[in-house]
This record gives C-alpha cells, structure tokens and sequence, in this order.
C-alpha cells in the first residue's frame, strides 16, 4: 500500500493537491491552510479549475500510431475526390 510519512493510505488522494507556499517566509503550508503555520501571514486564496486542468490535459493526448509491420508498403493518403463529370463527357 502507499502510505505516507504519518502512515496515512495515499491510495485516493488526488494529485491535483498541493501544499500552499507562504509568499512571506515560504514554508509549506496545508492545501486548508488560511494562514501561514510558520510566520502566520495570510496565505492566498488559490481557487483551481480542475475542469479546465483536464480538458488542457485531455487536448495534449495524441492517439496512438500503429507501427508499420516490416516490409509493408507505405500507406498512401486517400485520393481527393473527382469532380462530377458534365453530361456527355468521357
């Protein structure tokens, strides 16, 4: 199992989760954390979209290619469509 330093299971913490970093004697403080446990300045309210986290995440992935199997000929793109031929025209 994955546990932490206090022995807490890790298995469903989400990784979107991090420590906040007082601008004023930047210690680490809890993701709760309003004020710093060190210094006690205020810490920043960071609000995150997660949403938007994913769908940036999401737009990166590329589908995988299938490699070329030894010795078969390169694939060629699809030929454009023809034009409709006119009435009487070969």
């Amino acid at each position: 199992m994955g546990l932490d330093a206090k022995g807490y299971d890790m298995c469903f913490r989400p990784t979107e989760i991090q420590m906040k970093t007082c601008s004023k004697c930047g210690a680490a403080n809890k993701p709760i954390a309003t004020e710093c446990e060190s210094c006690g300045a205020e810490l920043e309210k960071v609000v995150q979209d997660f949403d938007a986290d994913q769908a940036s995440l999401d737009s990166a992935i590329k589908p995988p290619v299938a490699p070329a199997s030894p010795g078969a000929p390169p694939i060629a793109p699809p030929a454009a469509p023809k034009a409709p031929s006119k009435k009487g025209e070969r």
